[in-house]
């Protein structure tokens, strides 16, 4: 059938708007493998606390176990971080108060570390994230937050008087921190009740980690 001039208009116009529309389905990109995080007792972790283990010590070499599993999941299984479960060490600092503190007479209490020193940039990035977790334990007496710096005490009271930095500080306190062994900066400890070293970190990402740790070892009764 042949159609009038007018009416092959309107069809061919209706065509090419149906071709207009058309969507062709493109193949779809295949999906990535699915990644668990397990840290050494085979708990499952965050992809945060997974680099912070990772990088507690970044020094030493990466000895994380990588499995296929069956259905394609890919699980990646961390090394222990060797300092936790290890005794602190005994040590003496002076705040830049003047006062003399003493491991010993912290013993009871849970104790967070920093380690850091002025200029160091992930020191300074890491402060506000301390200091809003130091608040959340604000009226809890059985916590102490110590920071210790090789810096001397008056360039330390410089810096606090400018910059916000609200755990107790100890200057002059190269040989407590060498004490520890560690390497790189920062270095964020929690040591229990017991003096063990239950969490050793570089910098953190899993805040809500070291945030449970640190309830964790305060719920403990010696």
């Amino acid at each position: 059938m042949i159609l009038p001039r007018t009416h092959r208009s309107i069809v061919l116009a209706a065509m090419l708007c149906g071709f207009a529309s058309l969507t062709f389905a493109q193949p779809s990109a295949p999906k990535p493998p699915r990644e668990i995080f397990r840290d050494s007792d085979g708990n499952q972790i965050s992809n945060n606390e997974f680099v912070d283990i990772r990088m507690a010590n970044f020094h030493y070499r990466d000895s994380t176990v990588v499995i296929t599993l069956d259905d394609g999941t890919i699980e990646f299984r961390l090394q222990k971080v060797p300092q936790e479960g290890m005794a602190a060490p005994d040590f003496t600092v002076k705040t830049i108060d003047g006062k003399t503190l003493r491991s010993a007479d912290l013993k009871g209490k849970v104790v967070v570390l920093n380690f850091w020193f002025i200029g160091c940039p992930a020191c300074i990035r890491e402060e506000p994230k301390l200091n809003d977790l130091k608040a959340k334990f604000a009226t809890n007496g059985e916590v102490v937050f110590l920071a210790m710096t090789a810096d001397p005490a008056d360039s330390v009271k410089k810096y606090v008087a400018k910059e916000k930095f609200d755990f107790t500080h100890a200057a002059n306190a190269e040989k407590a921190m060498k004490a520890f062994v560690f390497s790189g900066y920062p270095k964020n400890i929690v040591i229990g009740r017991d003096g063990i070293i239950r969490y050793w970190r570089s910098p953190v990402h899993a805040w809500d980690k070291f945030e449970s740790v640190i309830n964790t070892e305060l719920a403990k009764i010696l």
